[in-house]
């Protein structure tokens, strides 16, 4: 019997077409028992490979490809784990190579050679080529090296070897003189032969696109029936025999569902620390309550909770988490009130892990923590994003470099990047490309389809295959784009993954170089969970950020500001109720914001339920939650016993806590059973649901409800499963929703800036919010170099332009110019100049000039650009410097250039702002902006002549073409002759006041018959 001891998946990257789940497929088609993954230096597919051979009853072997040195020479070698000794060794060898950039040595080796079988893949390795080299002496001492290390050892004969008769007669008859052991070595790199193609393009996107050659010989490296296999190494029934043999040697077992918990150092009992802590944390936080409460409740639900988390045995889980909550508060780091289900847990709110009171919310802990369904807790914890990577490198200080890792991902071709990395390799032209797309965008926008692939939307479109039958590039590109689809591309880290181990990580995962001196998982977050590995969650939330940064620009001015305790600020509802949004998190959108200012919110209940119900799916019953608010619609139950649990909000079920609340009053269930209920329905298994209700009906039954009654709330709870949304969750972010509304109404220049500055690059969200700061009568200006630093600064009520906005500045010139500013402030325009001529460059001068950030120093910017060389040029030369006085004019630049030369600056218009500088002339003279003109209307607008194109008429007369911008819009007006002469010469930067008929020639003009020179 024959088994394939060479296969390289998908995870190979770039390296393999070989999928794994139609790879299982074919092997029981071909009823092979066993075989093995050898991929390519990593093992990111052991795991899926082990899995999905076992559901399939075909044994997994674990293996890894090695590329090692000795003597200045490259060998490879095939490694198979033999147990679970052996698995460890490869994690460990799969480690060294990926973190020493593939520089792995023989003595490296030499000490990873337990539990393992090494078999030469003859045809990659430096044996063969010593033997076509007649070099038998290295060949034979190569190979003596490896054999006195593993006391298992073969070499390995691929298809090209074995058919090939010089080596047959002359090679192979060598190496059996020295009484080697060999083994039949077919590799796989794709499953049929037809996907040839899709393999040499994946080398190629490895290869920047350019097909690789000389690598034709692969040809043969798909999945071969057995009978094919025998047929070729028909002479040699040993080698294929050694593969079974070898198969049967291997056994590892990799043991799944059991935690891998690390343990919390703190010298104590971990439970008994943990209650002390609780109890010590319950305390404080009960003296600071300002609303009535029962102690005794508090203790029983905080008991319960610890004598779950004791049973469950995560002592030390919670511990870890405080310890780096607690390591955040006390460096100044703003932490998140909650997220997902853990502001459910009264240890978590007593540790301070969370912000979120679960009693005064009435959250569910079984919701967060289930003992009858044994899983991980999730505690994920926000962090202002430019802070977080402090949280991570404090957690890897403290628990070591080797049981710390970021978690890596992968990302995978989807079918854009499939196709436009295919048409890159084919050099499919930017045309048939843009077709293709075209057809995509029509099949996928008349027939809606979750996630399809590129198979399914060809087999929808007449169009694309009509296309494919056409034209044979286009149908090559399609097909081998739907061949490589979903393969993994590269690789990446998780947005907010970390995993942390008991013992070094190594024996558990191998590892990858990462980011910040922390190593990275070879194995994704799935599979290192289903290891048992403890993955906790550290994400960065710019919202935080803001608020964070908001505090610390308020207590420059107000030092002993805090936020509030509660969420009842009337201010800030009625701003919410007015829709003034803009910047407040999760609800500045106009969707969300319509349903706030429909909710009239005036609580914070309010808040909590607009994010839940603003979703796909609960969305639809907005307007029915709405009109039972106001009693404009009535508020019925199904059943008088679901009032108590739905009276919140108005009757229907918003919150999944509201599911198990309702099974545990109807069918009698524990909050643990009723929480494994609400996940079985909302997977809408057909079994699962009728199950599910015999169970539901009889419990109910048993609890005195008709049989019919039981079915009625069971079909509702059915019904509702999708629109429940995690009522933790929602209370904690309408928290942080509830804190940026506040601060905006309140500290509004403060919270301004901050926003502006973590949109620093994006000019449009900077023009929207200084557009809201003007509304608000709040100054924003331009950077000014006596007062801005590297963010947006709140000075006396104004907020300023960052020195580093500035193009060309960037961080390390404008650290430099506030050092300067430091020792003594700029005294005036030759003063700066002199001080910073050294470290900025003329143009970065002149950027500054025309930024308006030393406006300050009195003079035009005409004449500080038209003397700028000259003061550097003097200032070499001390003596001369004294002598002379600058003879500044007072003449400026036009107001288009000015404003044009700011735009190009600073990214917006702040001082030549036409918002700004023309809103009195919208209203005064009936203006339209030049974005909202439509065509063969009466207009009138203003603009900034941005371009003059001169013609002449039939009658030899001068008319022009000119576009004019504001700031939402260009526009071409036409002046005819007799227009034109009354206008006179017009330049770039000049401002028009014009009024006209617009026109539709190609693209929209206005035809004036009025003008008014404004500057």
């Amino acid at each position: 019997m024959f088994q394939y001891l060479y296969v390289q998946t998908e995870y190979s990257i770039l390296q393999s077409a070989c999928k794994i789940k139609p790879l299982i497929e074919k092997l029981k088609e071909q009823q092979l028992h066993s075989c093995a993954i050898v991929d390519e230096g990593t093992m990111y597919g052991t795991i899926k490979f082990y899995q999905e051979c076992n559901k399939n009853n075909i044994k997994p072997v674990i293996g890894l490809k090695v590329k090692y040195h000795y003597n200045d020479k490259t060998n490879n070698l095939v490694l198979l784990a033999i147990n679970n000794f052996g698995y460890q060794n490869l994690m460990k060898i799969s480690s060294r190579l990926q973190l020493t950039n593939n520089n792995i040595d023989f003595e490296y080796l030499q000490k990873t050679t337990m539990g393992l079988i090494a078999i030469l893949p003859y045809e990659e390795s430096i044996v063969q080529k010593y033997l076509e080299r007649n070099d038998a002496k290295n060949a034979i001492q190569t190979l003596e090296l490896l054999r006195e290390i593993y006391s298992d050892f073969y070499i390995g004969l691929g298809i090209k070897s074995i058919t090939n008769s010089n080596f047959i007669d002359n090679y192979f008859k060598l190496l059996k003189n020295y009484n080697y052991q060999f083994v039949a070595l077919p590799k796989v790199s794709f499953i049929n032969e037809s996907d040839y193609d899709a393999y040499t393009t994946l080398k190629a996107i490895k290869n920047n696109g350019v097909l690789v050659e000389g690598i034709e010989n692969d040809k043969n490296n798909y999945l071969h029936d057995v009978k094919s296999v025998k047929t070729i190494y028909y002479n040699h029934y040993d080698m294929l025999e050694n593969t079974t043999k070898i198969a049967n040697m291997c056994n590892v077992q990799i043991e799944f569902g059991k935690y891998q918990l690390p343990l919390y150092e703190s010298g104590l009992d971990s439970f008994a620390y943990l209650k002390e802590l609780c109890s010590i944390g319950l305390e404080k936080r009960m003296q600071n309550f300002e609303y009535s409460y029962d102690k005794r409740k508090y203790y029983d639900r905080l008991n319960y909770e610890l004598n779950v988390i004791n049973e469950m045995g995560f002592s030390d889980y919670f511990l870890i988490v405080y310890d780096y909550v607690k390591y955040a508060k006390k460096n100044n780091i703003f932490v998140g009130p909650g997220r997902g289900s853990a502001p459910a847990s009264l240890v978590a709110y007593s540790l301070g892990i969370t912000e979120i009171d679960p009693l005064y919310y009435n959250l569910l802990f079984e919701r967060f923590l289930n003992k009858e369904r044994l899983s991980m807790p999730d505690i994920d914890i926000d962090f202002p994003d430019d802070r977080r990577d402090e949280v991570i490198r404090y957690v890897g200080k403290k628990y070591g470099k080797n049981r710390v890792a970021h978690i890596l991902t992968f990302g995978t071709f989807k079918i854009r990047q499939a196709i436009n990395d295919c048409a890159r390799v084919f050099k499919l032209n930017d045309v048939k490309t843009k077709e293709i797309y075209k057809h995509l965008q029509a099949v996928n926008t008349y027939k809606v389809y979750d996630n399809p692939s590129l198979k399914t939307l060809i087999e929808a479109s007449s169009d694309l295959q009509l296309l494919m039958n056409n034209y044979e590039d286009i149908n090559k590109v399609l097909t081998i784009a739907c061949k490589i689809q979903d393969i993994p591309r590269n690789i990446s880290t998780h947005a907010a993954g970390i995993v942390i181990t008991k013992f070094d990580l190594v024996n558990y995962t191998p590892l990858d170089e990462g980011l910040d001196e922390i190593y990275q998982t070879q194995y994704e977050a799935k599979d290192l969970e289903a290891l048992g590995l403890l993955k906790m969650d550290f994400l960065g939330l710019k919202n935080l950020t803001n608020i964070a940064k908001t505090i610390e620009l308020i207590r420059k001015d107000i030092p002993d500001f805090t936020l509030p305790k509660n969420e009842n600020d009337y201010d800030t509802y009625k701003m919410m109720r007015e829709g003034d949004l803009t910047g407040v998190f999760q609800l500045e959108s106009a969707g969300m914001r319509k349903v706030i200012m429909q909710l009239k919110t005036s609580t914070f209940d309010d808040i909590t339920h607009a994010l839940a119900l603003y979703r796909p799916g609960p969305m639809d019953i907005i307007p029915s939650f709405i009109r039972r608010k106001f009693n404009e619609e009535k508020v019925e139950y199904p059943h008088k016993d679901l009032e108590p649990i739905l009276k919140e909000t108005y009757g229907m079920i918003v919150y999944q806590d509201q599911i198990m609340l309702i099974a545990c009053k109807f069918a009698g269930y524990t909050l643990g059973r009723a929480d494994i209920l609400r996940r079985a329905v909302s997977k809408k298994k057909k079994e699962v649901l009728e199950q599910e209700r015999i169970n539901f009906v009889e419990s109910s039954v048993n609890r005195g409800y008709s049989s019919d009654t039981a079915n009625m709330i069971y079909d509702y709870i059915v019904k509702f499963a999708d629109y429940g949304f995690n009522k933790a969750h929602s209370v904690a972010y309408a928290k942080i929703a509830y804190l940026t509304a506040y601060l905006k109404c309140h500290y509004f220049a403060y919270y301004m800036s901050t926003l502006m500055t973590s949109f620093m690059g994006s000019s449009s969200e900077m023009l929207e919010y200084t557009k809201e700061a003007t509304k608000k009568n709040v100054e924003v200006l331009n950077p000014n170099i006596k007062l801005s630093t590297d963010e947006f600064e709140v000075i006396n009520g104004k907020i300023y332009f960052p020195l580093s906005i500035i193009k060309g500045l960037g961080e390390i010139k404008t650290k430099q110019c506030i050092e300067e500013r430091t020792k003594v402030q700029f005294k005036d325009y030759e003063d700066f100049v002199e001080r910073t001529k050294d470290f900025l460059a003329i143009s970065l001068l002149e950027n500054i000039i025309y930024s308006g950030a030393l406006d300050d120093f009195g003079l035009t910017k005409k004449a500080m650009i038209e003397n700028l060389k000259s003061i550097i040029d003097r200032s070499n030369y001390g003596f001369i410097k004294d002598m002379i006085k600058t003879d500044y004019t007072d003449e400026e630049f036009s107001y288009g250039i000015l404003q044009e030369k700011e735009l190009e600056v600073i990214g917006i218009n702040i001082k030549y702002n036409f918002y700004q500088q023309f809103a009195s002339f919208y209203s005064k003279y009936n203006l339209v902006k030049i974005a909202n003109l439509s065509e063969n209307k009466e207009a009138r607008t203003i603009g900034t002549v941005k371009r003059v194109r001169e013609t002449k008429t039939k009658n030899n007369e001068t008319m022009a073409f000119v576009e004019i911008t504001d700031d939402t819009s260009n526009i071409e007006i036409v002046l005819f002759p007799m227009i034109y002469q009354q206008i006179g010469k017009l330049q770039n930067g000049m401002i028009l006041m014009i009024s006209g008929k617009t026109q539709k020639r190609m693209t929209l003009q206005i035809i004036v018959d009025r003008f008014k020179i404004i500057s």
